[in-house]
């Protein structure tokens, strides 16, 4: 889990000669009573058991790089004893998340060798205890460490390689206990992408972190291997995207590749159901339709990994006490748990050391690391109990009497401002209920009661939006409703919205300019002209700010129409919203051609040119006076001549003629074409 602290300032660590030759020594593992080697990450992954993480102390941030940051959270210096307690509670795995950022000197980011040693004694804590232990790098998503994003992969990568070289090679010689998770929840911190993000449709900045985040996994496994020693045959964690379940399954999320066959394992956090064991906001109460969620998240995890013959760890999940909600959380425990050892997925159970705090959603202090006594005993007796392997997870609704889960949920058609949902009919069911993401917690949109409708459309959305839906089956027992697990979520983004403000915005003899307002829904728009009786696209703007378009090679003095519509891209597919207005309009006349002086006398000029088949008539000017003025407006397109008399003798004048067009009431004018010429002397 990430908690949000005050950032503290980094104190310059100085490293002396002796002390960077100090972090080239190994460390040397505690005795143990046996020596775990050659395990496959399916096998260490069924004895790791059920875990604690030693949560908010060597991954403190505070108190700049003094091996005393362990306690500027608040929690106190972790020891033998409380290690100890946790081994007799029953957890067979200790998480020692750790930061080491702060920790770091110069540009190579060598680590302090005093903190080494003080994650050596913590770590041997566990290992003396014949527990096995898991060691990442934590709170360091930052853009002076590691932030997964193209703009800081250089970087990541040097910091991500040289953490993990160190690390590697101080703990080369421990056996197969000590298991390295590669990064916690690597994430885009402070993006409104942090902690959730459109599965169907990823923005491209999620989709870029992505595609980073297989980088710096693939970087810490190829630099674990090359540490040697025992690390070739280490079990190694990877975690997607914030290490979510969603961050996971992605598409797009890939597993290193790995010169050790069968040693990764999956990382995924889970604080489910998020408004029982998360949410501060949330209720109190472990309600029976709450265990779909857990079922969706170990039915998913088994989907994607176990059945494909990849191993999982749940890395971090909890529930937090809730003003005391101790009943509650047992509940919980039973169900979570059981489901954890039915699946063969181990968990390790979050503890920040906060039991009663002022954010009810932060509250998972289960040893009292000052008394090490357990807080809520009924509660941590329960994750043990139903967390071993081979326990049943206590009765749900989604039992063998409950209808199956709703096959082909998805995406039927969507608009503007809604949508339209579609799914195979279920006949195990009564009906289905569909609910719609808030943003904060999953609400029902519908109670359908019939098992024959199988669609359903929402209305009164926003344009180019994100909305995400899941339905269930119901099927009534009695007055019980029994329910089925929730299908997968579906993602869909609403159309963007129509364009308006097309418009005329220029025009020429072969061309026309066509306008609207910009779209803020939109990443680009489409231009068509009607042609040969049909519509046809001739341009795709890319740009959403572009919000004009000229099509050149056009006819003169003839009719064109033109409509625009917006589109948005959801993943690899365009949205498109509704047609503008259409734009119609004439171009301009062409220029007239063949302009000269047809005859002369003293006293006149005769001006012809060639006939315009574009124009309804011309316009005829001379120079006069420093200006062009009128002298004629022939309203026939056939004529081609023009006398001007009352000139004077054995004078130059000079005569311009340019076609028009009528369109409606105003006239389309063509480019002038010009000639001069000589009244005769007498």
């Amino acid at each position: 889990m990430t908690i949000t602290k005050k950032t503290f300032s980094a104190v310059a660590a100085f490293i002396s000669v002796l002390a960077a030759a100090i972090l080239m020594v190994c460390a040397t593992p505690s005795a143990s009573a046996t020596t775990i080697t050659g395990k496959t990450s399916k096998q260490i992954t069924a004895e790791i058991g059920t875990g604690w993480n030693l949560g908010n102390s060597l991954d403190a941030t505070g108190g700049g790089n003094s091996v005393n940051s362990e306690t500027s959270w608040g929690n106190p210096k972790t020891t033998k004893a409380m290690i100890d307690a946790v081994k007799a509670q029953g957890f067979n795995t200790v998480r020692i998340p750790v930061s080491w950022g702060n920790h770091t000197s110069g540009n190579n980011f060598t680590i302090d060798s005093a903190w080494l040693k003080r994650v050596k004694e913590v770590v041997d804590y566990c290992i003396d205890n014949d527990m096995y232990v898991i060691l990442n790098i934590h709170h360091d998503t930052s853009t002076q460490y590691y932030y997964p994003s193209s703009t800081y992969k250089t970087q990541s990568v040097k910091f991500v390689k040289s953490i993990w070289s160190q690390v590697a090679a101080y703990f080369k010689d421990y056996d197969q206990r000590l298991v390295f998770e590669t990064l916690n929840e690597p994430r885009l911190v402070g993006t409104g992408d942090e902690w959730w993000f459109p599965v169907n449709s990823p923005s491209s900045a999620v989709v870029d972190s992505i595609n980073v985040i297989n980088t710096l996994n693939q970087t810490a496994v190829d630099t674990i291997r090359a540490a040697g020693g025992k690390n070739n045959d280490r079990c190694i964690m990877v975690p997607g995207y914030g290490a979510s379940i969603d961050g996971c399954t992605i598409s797009t999320f890939k597993l290193p590749n790995d010169s050790t066959p069968d040693r990764l394992i999956v990382s995924v956090h889970a604080y489910t159901p998020y408004n029982f064991a998360l949410n501060a906001n949330g209720t109190a109460e472990f309600k029976d339709d709450m265990k779909n969620e857990v079922d969706y998240l170990y039915n998913t995890i088994k989907s994607h990994f176990i059945d494909k013959g990849i191993p999982a760890i749940i890395g971090e999940t909890s529930a937090s006490n809730k003003n005391g909600n101790s009943a509650e959380r047992v509940k919980w425990a039973q169900y979570y748990m059981g489901k954890s050892a039915e699946y063969g997925v181990p968990c390790m159970l979050w503890d920040n050391n906060v039991y009663n705090g002022n954010d009810k959603g932060e509250c998972h202090g289960h040893l009292n690391r000052s008394t090490l006594r357990w807080n809520d005993k009924s509660f941590i007796d329960a994750v043990i109990k139903y967390g071993k392997k081979g326990r049943k997870p206590s009765p749900s609704s989604s039992s063998s009497s409950a209808p199956s889960a709703v096959t082909g949920f998805s995406k039927k058609s969507s608009a503007v401002t809604s949508i339209t949902l579609k799914w195979n009919k279920n006949t195990s069911a009564d009906g289905y209920i569909i609910e719609r993401y808030n943003g904060a917690k999953w609400v029902r949109l519908k109670k359908i009661t019939s098992n024959s409708t199988t669609s359903l459309s929402i209305n009164s959305l926003k344009a180019s939006t994100v909305y995400k839906f899941r339905i269930k089956a119901y099927k009534m027992n009695g007055s019980t409703a029994l329910y089925s697990t929730y299908s997968s979520i579906v993602a869909i983004r609403t159309n963007p919205s129509v364009v308006t403000g097309a418009k005329l915005g220029g025009r020429a003899a072969d061309a026309l300019r066509v306008n609207w307002t910009k779209n803020a829904s939109a990443d680009g728009y489409i231009v068509e002209m009607y042609q040969g009786n049909k519509w046809v696209r001739v341009a795709k703007i890319t740009n959403s700010n572009t919000t004009t378009f000229r099509k050149a090679g056009l006819k003169a003095s003839t009719v064109y129409k033109f409509r625009v519509r917006a589109y948005k891209m959801s993943g690899s597919t365009a949205l498109y919203g509704n047609y503008s207005a259409t734009v119609t309009a004439r171009t301009n006349p062409s220029i007239v051609k063949g302009v000269k002086i047809g005859g002369k006398a003293k006293d006149a000029l005769r001006v012809n040119w060639t006939k315009n088949t574009s124009a309804q008539g011309y316009i005829v000017e001379m120079y006069k006076g420093g200006k062009w003025v009128r002298v004629a407006k022939i309203t026939n397109g056939n004529t081609t001549t023009f006398r001007k008399a009352g000139l004077a003798k054995n004078t130059v004048y000079k005569f311009r003629v340019r076609a028009y067009h009528m369109s409606g009431k105003a006239a389309l004018y063509g480019n002038y074409g010009s000639v001069s010429g000589k009244t005769a002397a007498k």
